[in-house]
């Protein structure tokens, strides 16, 4: 409930001040185990992903912001869950596994990380891990305008125009679990990523 309530008055808010416009929201598959893979370069990005689908999304959020009790208990309120930057965390991405094997949807950025020049990076393999693990969908998105809007260093946001695009749903071989495939499964959401890129540009 305080999920859909923050992001109806967030949406709103967005619409409003950073004239924003999402396309293809119509992709987005109703109901299964669904990956939302948006590229990434502002600490936007989560929020606009989450306007850009019908559905509620499970985040994974760096571990670090959750030490503040007060904020950390408002992003576990929005379903977000921490993620450990430093190496492979199996905690973590069997707690999306599960949430995925449950059916919902879960964000993950398939470079990473933030781009510091704002092209799209090269992808890691983790989300095939987690799409060939639980046989989840991967909707790529492609996100226009959150770098110039709050880019890194930003103390506070610029009323820039965002766009979001979202492309059609991604399907993956749940009974193939090499390592190579991983990677294949990223490379393929971020050419999707980039065809998005392409067509809005």
């Amino acid at each position: 409930m305080i999920y859909f309530i923050s992001r109806n008055i967030l949406k709103l808010f967005f619409k409003i001040f950073f004239r924003l416009r999402i396309a293809g929201s119509a992709n987005c598959p109703k109901t299964g185990p669904l990956i939302i893979a948006p590229n990434h370069t502002s600490f936007l990005d989560p929020l606009i992903a989450g306007f850009a689908v019908p559905r509620g999304l499970n985040f994974m959020a760096r571990n670090s912001l959750f030490r503040n009790r007060i904020f950390g208990n408002i992003l576990k309120s929005v379903n977000a869950f921490p993620l450990k930057r430093e190496g492979a965390d199996v905690g973590a991405m069997r707690l999306a596994i599960d949430k995925l094997c449950h059916g919902k949807a879960v964000l993950i950025f398939p470079e990473g990380t933030r781009s510091r020049d704002g092209n799209l990076g090269k992808p890691r393999a983790g989300i095939g891990f987690l799409a060939a693990s639980s046989g989840a969908k991967i909707l790529p998105c492609y996100i226009k305008g959150s770098r110039e809007a709050f880019p890194r260093g930003a103390i506070f946001p610029r009323f820039k125009k965002i766009t979001v695009c979202v492309g059609k749903p991604l399907e993956v071989d749940k009974d193939k679990s090499e390592k190579e495939y991983y990677m294949q499964i990223a490379e393929d959401t971020m050419a999707a990523i980039r065809a998005l890129k392409k067509n809005e540009d």
